[in-house]
């Protein structure tokens, strides 16, 4: 199993969505962390950020596809 790594990290839950969408389409497997602390609170920002990761051998590929590298606070 490859290594997954951080591409973008979000606190709106739709605009990580979103990104998970787009690299997808381009054939991107991607995966979102931490997404279940906004259905906790009910609310559509993330406590802490969402985090969205694909295998390291996509990193270069999944930066170049999405607009905003990282949109949380770090």
């Amino acid at each position: 199993m490859e290594k997954l790594v951080k591409v973008a990290a979000f606190l709106d839950v739709n605009e990580a969505y979103l990104a998970k969408g787009l690299l997808e389409s381009e054939g991107i497997e991607a995966l979102l962390f931490d997404e279940h602390s906004a259905v906790v609170v009910y609310t559509p920002y993330a406590l802490g950020g969402l985090r969205l990761m694909v295998k390291q051998s996509d990193l270069a590929r999944a930066k170049s596809i999405l607009p905003c590298k990282d949109q949380a606070a770090k």
